[in-house]
């Protein structure tokens, strides 16, 4: 089982088991990676951030980042929808009441509870930090309405940790636990084409007059926006080790290829022969160790509760984005025909470091919150 002494490792070794071999169907057949994700429920991996006293590994950012950077290097898709449950964990762990976490984090630390995050919605874009969701109160309970664009992952998550609009307190926002099971929870079921983050299986979801207890708001009435902000330094610093450990993927593919093509009476043995090719491979091995150090620094920082950690994990973000785009659209060129004509891996890379612009938050807004972080 997973234990945080021998993360990185196990981890290795679990995606060579479990991911690499439905990498490639997954991405063509544009399915959510269910064996991998019920693998990671079974080896102990969705209990990484839940306490120990839970029956978790007491993991802290920093081991979120380098599982996510390790699975990403083998499926970016399976790494991220495993981010968003460590996102919305992090968020019960730290301001769910004592019941909730009594009821919900074994259960979690067990595999039988898996995450999804349920923010994105159309009209906000984005700045899922806005949404239009809408409560209102019914006696002891409450009645969640609206719709959301963009839940990674849906329809394979026990429950969505749910971003509304307090009723209760004027521009307050809450979360809440919502099972996927219920019945006036309608999924707008589709099949996700993505051009790339095929595995994603991300969908809207309706909340048609959604009955919840009171239970199953996460911590204090109107207290969203702080659980929002924790939130988005797993979300941000997981997408930067998902993304670096894509380029990392990239590298080592694009490596093996300039080692293993020949030539035939060409005074070059190999393609990596050639100084050209070589200035080439160390321009993306520099990008790959950059986006790692970052990524992994931000989320040091952001455990150490630093002044700073805050502007690394954007930075980290910004970082792993635009190095693994560049660093696979490079590695297109050292692949060639092979590349192009889709015998290597490298097209595929390529389509998923692309969609990193775009996730929520995206490449603009995070500089804009960078900007900020730096200013004030």
């Amino acid at each position: 089982m997973l234990s945080l002494d021998k993360l990185e490792s196990y981890t290795r070794e679990f995606g060579e088991q479990f991911i690499a071999p439905i990498t490639e169907n997954v991405d063509k057949e544009g399915r959510f990676p269910k064996e991998a994700y019920e693998a990671l429920r079974q080896k102990g991996f969705m209990g990484l951030l839940v306490p120990k006293e839970y029956g978790g590994l007491g993991g802290t950012c920093l081991e979120h980042a380098k599982i996510c950077f390790h699975l990403g290097s083998f499926d970016a898709s399976t790494a991220l929808c495993y981010m968003m449950h460590n996102c919305a964990t992090s968020c019960i762990v730290n301001f769910g009441s004592q019941k909730m976490k009594e009821e919900f984090l074994p259960k979690i630390a067990k595999g039988e509870a898996a995450l999804a995050l349920a923010y994105s919605e159309s009209g906000s874009g984005t700045h899922f930090g806005s949404p239009e969701i809408s409560e209102t109160k019914s006696g002891s309970k409450r009645i969640l309405k609206g719709r959301k664009s963009f839940v990674t992952g849906a329809l394979n998550a026990d429950f969505y940790l749910t971003y509304t609009n307090s009723c209760v307190k004027t521009g307050a926002k809450n979360n809440w636990l919502v099972s996927s099971k219920l019945e006036k929870l309608h999924h707008e079921i589709q099949n996700w084409n993505g051009f790339g983050m095929r595995g994603n299986s991300s969908m809207p979801v309706q909340y048609n007059d959604v009955e919840l207890d009171e239970s199953l708001r996460v911590g204090e009435e109107g207290d969203g926006e702080n659980h929002a902000g924790l939130v988005v330094m797993y979300f941000v610093a997981g997408l930067a080790a998902v993304y670096s450990g894509l380029g990392s993927a990239a590298f080592a593919n694009v490596l093996a290829h300039t080692k293993n093509r020949k030539y035939t009476n060409q005074q070059a043995k190999a393609l990596s022969d050639i100084e050209l090719v070589r200035i080439h491979l160390a321009e993306i091995y520099t990008k790959v160790e950059s986006s790692k150090a970052l990524t992994f620094e931000g989320a040091r920082s952001f455990v150490n509760n630093e002044a700073d950690a805050a502007a690394k994990i954007f930075a980290s973000r910004i970082n792993a984005t635009n190095n693994v785009i560049e660093l696979c659209t490079l590695a297109m060129r050292l692949g060639g025909g092979k590349a192009y004509a889709k015998f290597l891996p490298l097209e595929r890379y390529l389509r998923d470091a692309l969609a990193s612009q775009v996730m929520a938050p995206s490449l603009d807004i995070l500089k804009i919150w960078l900007g900020d972080a730096l200013a004030k």
